[in-house]
């Protein structure tokens, strides 16, 4: 990691970004949560809230362009969830330490700002989502894996309005969407970094 060699602007920037990931996860996380039927977590819920967080951390990676800087705004927004009023939930922190570091891993190699880059790191990202509760399944109970499958297949079907026979496709358009998704935020955290720095006379 290249923190050593953050100037005091970076962390700045560093700490905003974490900041505001982490307000929103507390606050429309929690509030989504509440809105939302429980069938819909297996998928609206992490989607949203893992989009909306690409775009808040790859717009603070464009003002930070170092090594190391989106696993620092994934560490702070995870830190701010731990002291949040919901407490201590482990599935949370580790998705978005996850998220954070498929994203840095993406900017690893040759240094390069370009657009696809900001794509690829929040398709990443979001799929993450996909995979987090049968990682999680594994790590935490050791087994459950089939009824995560299960369970998705379940949701996914009275979501999309599908018959869950067709258990294959409810399963390739649920991975699709996060793609989608993905890409879309890593976009958008691109241009907005972008408009922000022309605002601030940076580019």
């Amino acid at each position: 990691m290249d923190w050593k060699h953050f100037a005091v602007r970076d962390w700045v920037y560093v700490a905003v970004f974490g900041a505001l990931w982490g307000a929103l996860e507390i606050t429309l996380g929690a509030y989504l949560h509440v809105l939302f039927p429980p069938m819909a977590d297996t998928f609206l819920i992490g989607v949203i809230m893992a989009g909306i967080g690409a775009i808040i951390a790859l717009t603070g990676r464009y003002f930070v362009p170092h090594t190391g800087s989106l696993l620092a705004i994934g560490i702070i927004t995870a830190v701010l969830k731990v002291v949040s009023l919901g407490g201590m939930k482990t599935g949370p922190i580790v998705a978005i330490l996850a998220e954070s570091l498929l994203m840095e891993l993406t900017f690893l190699g040759r240094p390069s700002e370009a657009g696809g880059r900001y794509v690829l790191a929040g398709v990443l990202a979001v799929s993450w989502n996909f995979f987090h509760k049968f990682v999680m399944s594994y790590v935490i109970f050791g087994s459950g894996i089939t009824k995560v499958y299960v369970k998705m297949i379940h949701d996914g079907a009275r979501l999309l309005g599908m018959n869950e026979q067709h258990a294959v496709l409810i399963i390739v358009i649920l991975f699709l969407v996060r793609v989608v998704v993905g890409g879309v935020s890593g976009w958008c955290g691109w241009k907005l970094g972008q408009a922000a720095a022309r605002r601030l006379s940076w580019a």
